[in-house]
């Protein structure tokens, strides 16, 4: 969460409470009303961390892929997004509630001196994913050239 907001400034403005929780690294942190982090297993050579992105896939299956920030650095895919409390965005459906990503709030309740978790005592199923925009020429993305850094490549093995 903390990297989160170091490749998206702008959301210290947003979710004040939750950058100040993490700079002072509470025991506790608490995931605001509308925010949800998700979680993926990527066991692929390649990274990526952006910040907000509005997606929206324009050919096959229409989905969307909206994201304050996200880090797909292997093994792992985390991303920070908006909860719709009334469903999906105009009828359409999430590319991450599609796949199964499991909600990883109650992560972020446990304190630094945690060392070790069953993974299965927190999620049942973790999905292993690609990035949802894997074949760009299906979607449109939408950012701000202002806010959103865009950073990818591969990881020296």
């Amino acid at each position: 969460m903390i990297g989160m907001f170091a490749i998206s400034p702008h959301l210290r403005g947003l979710f004040p409470q939750l950058a100040t929780d993490l700079h002072e690294c509470k025991a506790s942190v608490s995931m605001p009303e509308g925010l949800e982090l998700r979680l993926a297993l990527y066991p692929y050579s390649t990274a990526r961390l952006t910040g907000p992105v509005h997606s929206q896939r324009v050919l096959g299956r229409r989905e969307h892929y909206n994201t304050f920030a996200e880090v797909y650095f292997p093994p792992l895919a985390w991303v920070l997004m908006s909860r719709r409390l009334d469903g999906p965005i105009s009828g359409v459906e999430s590319i991450l509630d599609r796949q199964g990503w499991p909600v990883a709030d109650e992560w972020l309740r446990y304190s630094a001196d945690v060392t070790s978790v069953d993974l299965r005592n927190l999620c049942r199923r973790i999905p292993v994913v690609r990035h949802p925009l894997v074949d760009p020429s299906e979607w449109v993305e939408m950012f701000s050239d202002e806010v959103t850094p865009f950073l990818e490549g591969l990881v020296p093995s």
